[in-house]
């Protein structure tokens, strides 16, 4: 069946018009009230198709795809800027059936998808935040990742200046049957990941949460990293910030030499734009994310396909 739209100022104008075309054989379609008064949607001759139907009545199904893409990133929380750039990317793909797999395809165009190692790895992880971002547990969570693989996980915490840090991680160790190694000085870390490399599969690092707007702080960071070889450190954020905020601490941890970004607290948070955002502002890789306040549940590797899941969900 052939589909042909009138619009009319009333239904029996379009009416005419319809019969002066096709006559009385026709198949109203959609009736529909629109600025210039009314827009009728008839089939004719040939069988008409569920997709044609949907087409006439919602639009070509690409456009549905983005709209629905749109939505769910305003839902987020996404700026505006970031929500265009995503639909550009997603629009070379519109014609996916599934919006998911739209989605994944245009994040992967824009964001960068780096997953810590799960095993081995000769380098050294030092986690880096603001205070409360979840760095401990993160920690903890990849110390159980590697004893899970069955791999010989070095621990170093530097964290000296929060009540019960020290405490918080030793549990955790002691559990796992991990030595704890403690840091007082920024002199001693390069000793202790050498130390640390001569029988472990990977080594992370735990380091005391700051304030990223205060210099004097961002400094201490510095320096504690200096320039040992093979340490990269590894920005953790807590979801569920502003998103011109969370770029801002973003991009003050650039001056370490972060490229990846954990997040930390999905399970807490509906909104996720300012992960996105902040990622996408500073050019870094979105790696591991904690989606659980639970040890034992460990840390999810992000990649395309499981983030727009995330994004689309309606829980």
């Amino acid at each position: 069946m052939r589909i042909k739209t009138y619009i009319a100022p009333t239904v029996a104008e379009a009416m005419e018009q319809i019969r002066k075309d096709f006559g009385s054989d026709i198949l109203i379609i959609s009736n529909q009230h629109v600025k210039e008064g009314v827009r009728l949607t008839v089939g004719v001759e040939e069988e008409i198709s569920e997709n044609e139907i949907e087409e006439a009545l919602f639009g070509p199904l690409e456009e549905r795809t983005l709209l629905q893409i749109k939505e769910a990133l305003e839902k987020h929380r996404v700026p505006d800027i970031l929500i265009e750039r995503i639909l550009l990317a997603c629009r070379d793909f519109s014609q996916e059936k599934d919006s998911t797999t739209v989605l994944s395809k245009g994040l992967d165009r824009i964001f960068k998808f780096n997953p810590l190692p799960e095993h081995t790895s000769k380098r050294a992880f030092m986690l880096v935040g603001s205070s409360g971002s979840g760095k401990t547990i993160a920690v903890a969570k990849l110390a159980v990742r590697a004893k899970i693989a069955g791999k010989r996980i070095g621990v170093i915490t530097t964290d000296m200046k929060r009540a019960g840090a020290i405490e918080q991680l030793s549990a955790f160790t002691k559990i796992l049957e991990v030595d704890l190694v403690k840091i007082r000085k920024a002199e001693l870390l390069k000793e202790a990941i050498d130390g640390l490399r001569t029988f472990s599969d990977m080594i992370v690092i735990d380091s005391p949460g700051i304030n990223p707007f205060v210099r004097s702080e961002v400094d201490y960071l510095i320096d504690l990293k200096g320039d040992i070889e093979g340490l990269e450190p590894i920005l953790v954020m807590s979801a569920g910030l502003d998103a011109f905020e969370a770029s801002d601490i973003a991009e003050s941890f650039l001056a370490l030499g972060c490229k990846r970004l954990l997040p930390t607290r999905l399970d807490l948070s509906r909104r996720f734009g300012s992960i996105l955002y902040a990622a996408y502002t500073n050019s870094l890789g979105l790696c591991d994310a904690g989606t659980s306040p639970h040890v034992s549940q460990g840390l999810c590797p992000i990649e395309a396909v499981s983030l727009a899941q995330m994004l689309l969900s309606k829980e």
